[in-house]
């Protein structure tokens, strides 16, 4: 209590609650903008029938990342591919990102030159110029913040709000191989040296789907889209509280790799723990209509795109119901990753 003003902690509203309290006090003043805080990406438009879409995300030394467990070229690679799975995650093509850095003034050039050369390569690879930026020093520890534009068909983008009862839950990749790997990283566990290397470089160095993304945002097949970065319950959970309705998951349907099973015996460790709050798997999680299934099976195995896998359904509950392997429903099994939780 601060003269009569209570006063709340970070710890105690959670990140989403910040981020929601900073929503509800920025209102959009000027016309254009589609879609502000609150999804993968803010959305402006439309220009000719297309939108831009923007966003950015911060890694910060010793949050995000620890320089001495990632190359400075994996960790230029994983800034920029973070931020081309939040364009993935509305079914739209990168464009230009912004890097901007904060570093202490004695940090070694050649790192710096290795990072750069990681984000240009990956920016390489999906045809994205790297159009500015800015630079700072640092008092504390390295910060790479990268902002992303891109666009889309007005009429083919996905939402987090799209979802309806009654809708299908599927998954495009493993879920919960990045959380291992970042356990082993920080010498939390162990596993043999080619699994551990798997599992590792799951953790620094994801995939963005963004072609997944395109294809499935075309066909006009699915009603929501979100990119797997803080869990698959806490990513889930933002698609229900936009949608307005709740979920039922299947622990049996979880996509999990070979590696994170036998990652999970050898430390005794469950994971679909892993898979349900394991946050950057970069992983995409789509609803769509019942009546659409058999098309999405069949044009994923046309396109020859990832394994697809049908996880759950939509529900009317406003929870997130959990079901194990025996059909017992759990709750408060866990949640995703929160900053200042």
């Amino acid at each position: 209590m601060v003269k009569g003003i209570m006063v709340i902690s970070l710890k105690e509203i959670g990140e989403f609650g910040f981020i929601e309290m900073i929503k509800n006090s920025c209102p959009a003043k000027t016309g254009g903008l589609i879609k502000g805080i609150g999804d993968d990406c803010a959305v402006i438009g439309p220009f000719d029938g297309k939108a831009l879409l923007m966003s950015t995300d911060m890694m910060v030394e010793g949050v995000h990342f620890l320089l001495k467990s990632i190359s400075p070229y994996q960790l230029g690679q994983k800034a920029v591919a973070v931020n081309l799975s939040d364009i993935a995650a509305m079914g739209g093509t990168p464009l230009y990102i912004l890097a901007s850095v904060a570093v202490p003034k004695d940090m070694d050039i050649g790192f710096l030159m290795s990072m750069y050369s990681g984000m240009k390569d990956m920016c390489s690879q999906y045809s994205v110029s790297i159009a500015g930026g800015d630079t700072s020093g640092s008092t504390g520890g390295m910060t790479v913040n990268i902002t992303v534009i891109g666009e889309a068909a007005v009429n083919h983008i996905l939402y987090r709000s799209g979802a309806d009862v009654g809708d299908d839950i599927y998954v495009m990749g493993n879920l919960g191989d990045s959380c291992a790997g970042l356990k082993l990283i920080k010498r939390e566990a162990t596993a043999p040296k080619a699994i551990a290397l798997i599992l590792k470089t799951a953790h620094n160095r994801p995939v963005p789907m963004l072609v997944e993304g395109q294809t499935i945002a075309r066909s006009g097949l699915a009603s929501a889209m979100i990119d797997i970065s803080d869990g698959l319950v806490a990513d889930l959970g933002h698609v229900c509280e936009n949608s307005k309705t709740g979920a039922k998951l299947f622990l049996k349907y979880l996509p999990l790799s070979e590696e994170l099973r036998v990652f999970a015996r050898i430390n005794n460790m469950d994971p679909y723990k892993l898979a349900l709050s394991g946050g950057e798997d970069y992983a995409l999680l789509i609803t769509a209509p019942r009546k659409n299934r058999e098309a999405i099976t069949r044009m994923f195995d046309t396109e020859k795109l990832c394994k697809i896998h049908r996880v759950g359904k939509i529900t009317a509950d406003k929870s997130i119901e959990i079901v194990s392997h025996k059909n017992r429903q759990i709750f408060n099994y866990l949640h995703g990753f929160d900053h200042f939780a």
